[in-house]
């Protein structure tokens, strides 16, 4: 891969970056990275134990998962925590309504994004072809590096 290449997609990121640093702060409850693929699981998934989401997020311990599901639930008011009847043991994470709004407006804004993104590339048929099949190879690359949800995999 040359600089030219490398430059290129470096100014991207960083401009969608910083484009999405601006959106999603001032959405009402902003929330990090790692606390939206919490709840974006629970959107998901519905009702799930905070083993099952520490599981699905890669790289992150128990413990900070649990920390960062304490922080949605007391603080932001985003999820809720039930004791699993069945299993005392197990700790059953939800989205609350207040969750799903949070959620639902960083995708649209998200969505907004690369809809504006593509409609400023102005590309041809053969070009949007040629970013399809790039993407989808990216996206290859991390299922096989990281796993279909993300669990890293010995590679």
């Amino acid at each position: 891969m040359g600089p030219e290449l490398i430059n290129a997609i470096l100014g991207l990121s960083k401009r969608m970056l910083t484009l999405k640093a601006i959106q999603e702060d001032q959405t009402a409850g902003a929330v990090g990275e790692r606390e939206l693929m919490i709840l974006s699981l629970l959107k998901e998934r519905g009702t799930v134990s905070v083993s099952e989401i520490a599981n699905a997020v890669p790289h992150v311990s128990y413990s900070t998962i649990s920390t960062d599901i304490t922080r949605l639930w007391r603080e932001k008011k985003m999820v809720t925590k039930t004791i699993d009847p069945e299993n005392q043991r197990v700790t059953l994470v939800e989205l609350t309504e207040t969750g799903a709004k949070v959620v639902q407006a960083i995708q649209e804004q998200r969505n907004e994004r690369l809809r504006r993104l593509y409609e400023a590339m102005n590309t041809t048929k053969d070009e949007e072809e040629v970013i399809i099949r790039v993407s989808n190879r990216a996206v290859d690359y991390f299922d096989k590096l990281l796993g279909p949800n993300g669990q890293k995999r010995n590679a």
